[in-house]
């Protein structure tokens, strides 16, 4: 049974036209903090036309894009979350996330808060780049925070070539309920939404004992931050073994609803299949109808180039925006058009959500950054 001051407070916000009653969200990767990627390039270009490529669903969903910030130039984050903000697209950043371990550990652009434990930036960094943009700055995302605590584990104990000689490991727990609790008690302060992603869970892999007092934690801090959370399942398990999720992967998320999760969500990702760029568009089209008539609050996707025009990501930097070849960067891809056309033909259903704060826009956006 969902807990009374959980349903009270979402039905009050809601009446009170407090902004509660929200749409769908649709979250587009825009960048992992590759050594190729829009952020490290300043790729004004491919970043301007992937905006305007999601600027028509905007009419139906709350759309939002996601950044890794742990990228080491500064000027170049702050240039790109720059023009989000004036072109007026909400961002979301990878605060808690494996990517900070593994890209973040083994790559010279990038420079996280604190790799070991998946830490891409500080409280103090985030925060400032709250107060620099606003309402822009809309949520924060930790994304594999389970399935990178057990490869820890399995790197440490039976499966040692999973790691890579540069990761940086952590003396203790890669998963840390404190790191866990900083992070939302920030958020929850300053009206920030967060997407709890992850494939490894234990209705799936009831095996990792870990893992089932990872999710009791997870359970406590839902308790203690209702309304904060969207739990969310990502279908990037490896070996394709999301693929035979679809007829009922929400019942592996959803039940959280009963601990205080503002609701439910899911990782829409084409790393469904092996080769992440011979996804067919079908099938991310029926994972999002899925999840959209299940009542999903969020649905969130990448990577970027399967979408739209850009190179696959690497850990180096390559340079790509000055050849000729990419001349046509950022341009969507058939299978976003694909995408776009049917989330544009699916109506979109009014779903529940704890308000969030609209501290203002982005402040002096020609200053020098936080």
């Amino acid at each position: 049974m969902k807990p009374v001051w959980t349903a009270l407070a979402l039905m009050v916000a809601c009446m009170a036209g407090s902004g509660a009653c929200a749409r769908p969200e649709l979250i587009f990767s825009l960048d992992q903090g590759f050594g190729n990627g829009i952020v490290v390039h300043d790729d004004q270009v491919a970043l301007t036309r992937i905006i305007a490529a999601l600027k028509p669903l905007q009419s139906r969903y709350e759309v939002r894009v996601l950044l890794n910030p742990m990228v080491k130039d500064r000027a170049k984050l702050l240039r790109v979350l720059d023009t989000l903000a004036a072109r007026q697209m909400p961002f979301v950043l990878d605060a808690w996330s494996s990517d900070a371990q593994t890209l973040g550990s083994c790559s010279d652009q990038n420079a996280p808060h604190d790799p070991r434990h998946g830490l891409t930036a500080s409280i103090e960094d985030l925060l400032a780049l709250k107060k620099r943009y606003g309402r822009w700055f809309s949520g924060i995302r930790f994304t594999e925070v389970f399935a990178q605590d057990f490869t820890v584990r399995a790197v440490r104990s039976t499966n040692p070539e999973w790691g890579r000689p540069c990761w940086k490991m952590p003396e203790d727990s890669f998963f840390s309920e404190s790191i866990a609790e900083d992070l939302l008690r920030f958020a929850r302060q300053h009206g920030l939404t967060v997407e709890w992603s992850d494939w490894h869970w234990s209705r799936l892999h009831p095996w990792d004992e870990p893992q089932k007092k990872h999710e009791d934690v997870l359970r406590r801090l839902l308790r203690r931050y209702p309304g904060v959370v969207t739990v969310a399942y990502a279908n990037n398990e490896p070996n394709e073994d999301s693929v035979r999720r679809l007829p009922d992967w929400e019942q592996t998320v959803k039940p959280f609803a009963d601990d205080g999760a503002a609701g439910f969500g899911l990782s829409c990702q084409s790393w469904l299949r092996r080769v992440e760029t011979e996804t067919p568009a079908e099938d991310m089209i029926a994972w999002t109808l899925s999840a959209l008539d299940r009542g999903a609050a969020l649905v969130q996707y990448e990577p970027v180039w399967y979408f739209f025009r850009l190179p696959r990501g690497t850990f180096e930097v390559e340079g790509y925006s000055a050849r000729p070849a990419w001349v046509d960067r950022g341009l969507p891809e058939s299978a976003f058009v694909r995408l776009r056309e049917a989330l544009l033909g699916q109506s979109a259903n009014v779903r529940q959500t704890p308000p969030v704060s609209d501290d203002g826009g982005p402040a002096e956006l020609g200053r020098e950054g936080p």
